[in-house]
């Protein structure tokens, strides 16, 4: 057996057939802790005397052993059993969900502070200015780098309070220069990805031609 699979399954004799005849086989054990699921399955990859390469026989074992609903790892403690990866992938979808609902909250809490705030004359004046530094034209839009955002961050007051004196004294934010350049860039880039749409499908199909000779041969060696 190659390093590699020793390394990460238990080398042993399991049972094959109706007959319970003990044939060249490995067991694999669940890492997470406090379990003790262990599940046994036959290998028989040594065909005319000759080892497998250790990565294709790990990709056999965890295929095997991924149809029976297991998770297998690269190392003996990343293994796990089908409930074990059933309730860690359940606590990951959580924990996605937990930090969804928070940033939500997160950001409802900063729009509901913004808005309690009251712009004065004062603020006015200060954005307008900067605005009037900043902002080109109607046509152009905003000067390079410049946004709403920006403008909002360099000043210290809410994005909307910027916005609104925007739109009432200037014009439009889309007509940012560097917005103009990355959708031309993003154009090009889409047309040079088209140009290459032929050679990629030919490669995917070679790629399936390939996949599936290795599906094959792996039958054959058996």
């Amino acid at each position: 057996m190659s390093n590699v699979v020793s390394t990460v399954f238990e080398h042993t004799s399991v049972p094959y057939g109706e007959d319970g005849k003990l044939v060249r086989g490995i067991i694999a054990r669940c890492g997470a802790p406090n379990c003790e699921a262990a599940v046994p399955l036959p290998v028989n990859l040594m065909a005319n005397g000759r080892g497998m390469d250790g990565n294709i026989e790990w990709q056999f074992i965890a295929r095997k052993l991924e149809q029976k609903g297991w998770r297998i790892g690269k190392s003996a403690t990343a293994h796990r059993c089908p409930k074990c990866f059933s309730a860690a992938k359940f606590a990951a979808i959580r924990r996605s969900g937990e930090k969804t609902v928070v940033n939500k909250i997160e950001q409802s809490l900063q729009v509901v502070q913004e808005n309690a705030k009251v712009m004065t004359r004062e603020d006015r004046r200060i954005i307008f200015e900067k605005l009037n530094d900043v902002y080109i034209d109607g046509k152009v839009g905003y000067g390079r780098g410049w946004t709403d955002e920006k403008v909002a961050n360099d000043l210290g007051v809410p994005r909307a309070w910027v916005k609104l004196l925007r739109e009432e004294n200037f014009g439009d934010e889309v007509g940012n220069e560097d917005i103009r350049e990355q959708a031309a860039e993003a154009q090009a880039a889409l047309a040079e990805i088209r140009k290459l749409e032929p050679d990629m499908r030919r490669l995917l199909a070679l790629a399936d031609k390939v996949e599936k000779s290795l599906a094959e041969i792996q039958k054959v060696l058996k």
